[in-house]
């Protein structure tokens, strides 16, 4: 019988809800962005920080799973992954915002 359970250390799947001792890590900022960035995008938000958290990974290979701080893991991770794509979501902000002229054929 397979197993159904969609949650995993971030996060519940089915209903995008953050896990508890991770957002409690997540500034109110990061919470917001992350809301704000899940709509823009049409991703959960758990997707987003799920992305976050292998892209640090990547660049943090030393790194070892502290249960006691993953929520501060997680934190730096998304700080880092906000810096790094703050350009790519300024232009996607901006494409939103531009209106297109109407062209008659």
């Amino acid at each position: 019988m397979p197993n159904r359970d969609q949650t995993h250390p971030l996060g519940d799947e089915e209903t995008d809800q953050i896990n508890p001792m991770v957002a409690d890590g997540l500034t109110p900022t990061q919470l917001e962005w992350l809301a704000r960035q899940s709509s823009v995008v049409g991703r959960k938000k758990l997707q987003i920080l799920r992305q976050a958290l292998f892209e640090w990974l990547g660049e943090h290979l030393e790194y070892r799973f502290d249960e006691a701080r993953f929520g501060d893991t997680v934190r730096r991770a998304l700080e880092e992954f906000m810096k790094r794509h703050s350009e790519d979501v300024t232009t996607a902000n901006a494409d939103s915002r531009v209106e297109r002229p109407h062209r008659d054929q």
